[in-house]
């Protein structure tokens, strides 16, 4: 891939998902910086209720190219940062990267969109590093290589730079979805944790902050432009995870492993656990990622542990509990 090094990061970074938890995250680690920033966010009053004071907010729905246009115009570092529920993937996700992209025609931005490895498929060898082939099978796989080729495309053509951190499994400040989000919920008020198929093989865990720290450092570094780097985090598993989670309440550990049958049997109400099932095999085998590649470009790098990442994290949630 080409690299160009003309990107102004002394410009606006554009955050789009500013109220999500990457977005949240990476907004905080550039405004810590002195970077200055735009949040993109669909709800102006929740952003600016999560968001540091001096962070520009901008309401802008991504499925709306004028508003796209708007919120994109001159900007230098544009991060990728929105999602949608597994259930609108399909519909909305393709749509949405392409809509920001004609916003940004012209302007010739750095691009930042995190990744994640739903794109490997189910995985050929152990630890798994940036050369794994993309052999997703997956609907979610196949849909979020679609989308990294689009990206290679507009890169490989000059019209953007493009750096793809591919993490783990987030957790942190801010991670609130059902599976991850559910864990701190549940540990604090005492009640069963819920994972899915097995607990007791390897797995990684990406700390939130990391990853956004992690995205600075290759932000920074035209070297990283036209790259992927995995971002990873200690290898443990999830067993071990929670119960680290549970000591840091001072409550007793609760575990519920849930069976794939039953997964599938909740799936047919619930559409958030019908969109887990295609990706069940990442937790019924070991899921370990290898960072090698990040930790020899970045050297001062080095991932929080998981007894400080999770100890702050139960501290958020403790103080947000009530709102959540």
């Amino acid at each position: 891939m080409s690299i160009k090094k003309e990107v102004d990061i002394e410009g606006t970074h554009v955050v789009f998902g500013a109220t999500g938890a990457y977005g949240y995250s990476v907004i905080r680690k550039l405004i810590e910086n002195g970077y200055k920033v735009k949040g993109v966010a669909r709800d102006a009053g929740k952003a600016m209720a999560l968001l540091p004071e001096n962070v520009e907010i901008a309401e802008a729905d991504v499925m709306k190219e004028d508003e796209i246009s708007r919120v994109c115009k001159d900007a230098s570092v544009l991060y990728l940062g929105h999602n949608f529920p597994y259930s609108q993937w399909k519909n909305h996700y393709v749509n949405s990267i392409l809509n920001i992209l004609k916003g940004c025609e012209g302007s010739k931005p750095l691009v930042v969109f995190p990744g994640n490895v739903y794109g490997y498929g189910k995985f050929q060898r152990l630890p798994v590093d940036e050369s794994h082939p993309l052999n997703a099978i997956s609907e979610k796989g196949i849909l979020r290589n679609k989308i990294e080729a689009i990206l290679w495309d507009y890169h490989s053509k000059g019209k953007i730079n493009l750096i793809i951190p591919r993490f783990a499994d987030f957790y942190g400040p801010n991670v609130t979805n059902d599976l991850y989000g559910a864990m701190f919920r549940n540990a604090i008020l005492n009640k069963a944790v819920i994972w899915p198929v097995n607990a007791d093989v390897e797995h990684n865990f990406t700390y939130i902050d990391d990853a956004a720290e992690a995205t600075l450092l290759m932000v920074r570094d035209p070297k990283a432009y036209g790259k992927v780097f995995h971002v990873s985090g200690p290898t443990i598993t999830a067993r071990k995870f929670i119960e680290e989670i549970f000591h840091s309440t001072g409550n007793r550990a609760v575990i519920k492993v849930l069976s794939r049958n039953l997964i599938r049997a909740v799936g047919i109400i619930n559409s958030n656990a019908r969109g887990l099932v295609e990706l069940l095999y990442e937790y019924e085998d070991p899921y370990v990622i290898d960072d090698t590649r990040l930790l020899k470009e970045f050297p001062n790098f080095s991932h929080t542990s998981y007894n400080v990442g999770i100890r702050r994290t139960v501290d958020w949630f403790k103080n947000k509990l009530g709102n959540l």
